[in-house]
């Protein structure tokens, strides 16, 4: 007995819209000379289709880049 085919007809019920991002954080090191060291972290979002990348250094500001290619559903 032969395993089946896989179903390769589209399927009418529901649509497949894929989207992705690459998020990536980033940390600045001070220089060593630096008198009294800080560090300061920040990240970077791109969306993949589009290419289209933002700097962001709150969660808010990633989530409103999200925001334009998915509906962000938030809870309160």
């Amino acid at each position: 007995m032969e395993p089946s085919a896989p179903d390769l007809e589209p399927r009418a019920a529901s649509e497949i819209s894929l989207v992705s991002f690459v998020l990536r954080f980033v940390c600045d090191e001070p220089a060593a000379q630096a008198a009294r060291p800080a560090t300061h972290w920040y990240g970077v979002i791109r969306h993949v289709q589009s290419n289209a990348e933002r700097r962001f250094t709150d969660w808010d500001e990633a989530v409103a880049f999200i925001a334009q290619y998915v509906s962000v559903a938030r809870e309160a």
